[in-house]
């Protein structure tokens, strides 16, 4: 006879020894059906899962899956479902156990339970009925008195960890690898070397990678092993995967808050709960590169040679997106841009753009004007300061959050709630004003870096994109995409008024566009629609903002019209 094993711990039940719990019931299980004579066949697993509240019968639980199997005629007559006790099956109401308990052995599957070795049939005796009945009133009000005993335990220790007395840290259930409670738990001890490699995945989706970059560049370093027994799919060998990157990449554990997403404290924070990790800064913009890339298309070529401006290079004829290609020919790579709509069919803007010698081109002429302050790896006084800013705003989010909260929950007359309402207000207030001192030390941290420094980061960065070690460049390539496009709105390409093949790199806002053409030469960027430089149409104060840029593009097209002259380095 089959037999199929069920187990599952709640979220109480978390922790260090909740694989310990599992263990323990598959080995219970196991041994009674050995005793029976029964094979088992299957073992079902819910983790966290409340029996008490029914989170294990639901559709993405392993139990609630077992019905919908059930119902669908999957498991033969006489197959049983073993439990390690009642309790692991359910601790609902009654009627709502009962007529579980009817709904599987109505399907002829029988369950047996390991602890008091009994097997409920189908159709029991109205003496079994009632002893079953009995026996699941008792485990429910069990559960009932267990979950006000732990409301009341739980209250208890948020407290304690609002003032950090006691075993405070026991607050938290499951706990992230690079963390452990110290012998007394009034503490935390931090393993610093996961704790490394948090903040390297942090600075790497900071720079503009991407999460599965960020994986491969992981595994393919032996010196950052993945934590814990996460496994790559296809050969069972220990790796990283994109669920967990992420997962990190998203986690307020690393911020040092305290943020419960279920149960009774769901939605209130503790801050610095844990010990911070990942500085403010960092964290900021690792997280807004990983929300814009969800909204950016476009993709590297399958030999390495990325387009710097992918998501943004569309067909100036049909509108439609262009891509990156490479074709290798004496074995060489040779990246060139299509519009994917001529590929098709859809469009007559066909054949390919060489791509090599506009984007050196480009980078010579936007570069280090893209690459700002927030592109650099801040030290002294303007790191800081952007640690501070991402702090304030950080905070500011948190408080504006509370105040809306306190708006939606409360519309009365409260005088408690009103003056907590104040206090937020002002704290607000206060936290604004400080935003905007620490912005104004930015600023003139910022100008501390002179024109020389400026360009000899920005040429590293540079030198990296052509680096031989694959981090090394793909870290600097996606760094360089990530500041172009702080300043392109798109590329376009198209032929121009000669019929040569060209790149039109239009700036945000349309403020100014840029002809480079497939040798890398910018050309004099003549409009046809009125004859005269793209830029031409600019207002005297634009001109003059954009003077080193025009002054650049003049030098490099080899024009002698006369600018506006330049407010800052030309190069």
């Amino acid at each position: 006879m089959q037999a199929i094993v069920y187990r599952r711990y709640s979220s109480d039940e978390q922790g260090d020894g909740s694989a310990q719990t599992l263990d323990a019931q598959l080995e219970r299980c196991q041994s009674f059906a050995k005793a029976q004579g029964w094979t088992v066949v299957e073992v079902l697993t819910d983790e966290a899962k409340s029996a008490f509240t029914g989170d294990h019968l639901r559709a993405d639980a392993d139990l609630g899956r077992f019905i919908s199997r059930l119902q669908d005629g999957e498991f033969a007559k006489g197959t049983i479902l073993i439990a390690d006790n009642l309790s692991r099956l359910s601790r609902r109401p009654v009627d709502e156990a009962m007529a579980w308990v009817h709904q599987v052995t109505g399907k002829g599957v029988e369950i047996g339970l390991a602890d008091t070795r009994e097997v409920f049939k189908p159709n029991p005796s109205l003496g079994d009925f009632l002893q079953t009945a009995i026996k699941f009133g008792v485990s429910h009000q069990a559960s009932a008195d267990k979950s006000d005993q732990t409301r009341r335990s739980k209250n208890t220790l948020w407290a304690l960890a609002e003032q950090r007395k006691g075993k405070w840290v026991n607050l938290a259930g499951l706990l992230p690898r690079w963390l452990k409670r110290n012998a007394t738990c009034d503490g935390w001890i931090v393993d610093e070397d996961m704790a490394d490699t948090i903040v390297q995945i942090y600075k790497w989706s900071a720079d503009g990678i991407g999460v599965n970059t960020i994986v491969n560049m992981l595994n393919a370093r032996p010196d950052l092993p993945p934590f814990g027994r996460q496994k790559d799919y296809r050969s069972g060998v220990p790796a990283w995967s994109r669920t967990t990157v992420r997962q990190y990449l998203t986690s307020p554990i690393v911020e040092g808050d305290f943020r419960p997403n279920t149960g009774m404290f769901k939605g209130r924070v503790i801050h610095d709960f844990y010990p911070r990790i990942v500085d403010a800064d960092t964290v900021a913009r690792a997280r807004a590169d990983l929300k814009a890339r969800r909204k950016v298309a476009g993709k590297g070529a399958g030999t390495g040679y990325t387009n710097l401006f992918a998501g943004i290079t569309k067909c100036g004829l049909c509108g439609q997106r262009a891509s990156l290609s490479t074709s290798v020919q004496k074995g060489k790579p040779y990246p060139y841009v299509r519009c994917e709509g001529s590929q098709e069919g859809r469009c007559t803007n066909k054949g390919g753009y060489a791509y090599r010698a506009f984007e050196a081109t480009a980078l010579d002429t936007f570069l280090d004007l893209a690459l700002d302050d927030r592109f650099f790896e801040a030290t002294g006084e303007l790191g800081r300061a952007r640690v501070r800013k991402a702090e304030i705003e950080k905070m500011l989010a948190d408080r504006r959050s509370f105040k809306m909260n306190l708006l939606r929950s409360f519309s009365g007359q409260d005088a408690e709630v009103a003056t907590v309402i104040a206090e937020a207000s002002e704290d607000i207030a206060r936290l604004i004003d400080e935003l905007t001192e620490v912005e104004a030390a930015i600023s003139v941290a910022s100008g501390k870096v002179g024109n020389v420094e400026h360009l000899r980061r920005v040429n590293d960065i540079r030198e990296a994109a052509k680096s031989p070690e694959d981090a090394v460049r793909k870290q600097a390539r996606s760094k360089l995409r990530k500041a172009l496009s702080a300043i392109v709105m798109s590329v376009d390409v198209e032929r121009d008024e000669e019929d040569e093949r060209v790149f039109t790199v239009i700036l945000r806002g349309g403020m100014m566009a840029v002809r480079i053409d497939t040798k890398g030469r910018i050309k004099k960027a003549v409009s046809d629609a009125v004859g005269q430089p793209l830029y031409s149409h600019l207002t005297d104060d634009q001109r003059e903002v954009l003077a080193p840029l025009i002054q650049r593009i003049e030098k490099l097209a080899g024009s002698g019209e006369n600018f506006p002259p330049a407010t800052g380095d030309a190069g």
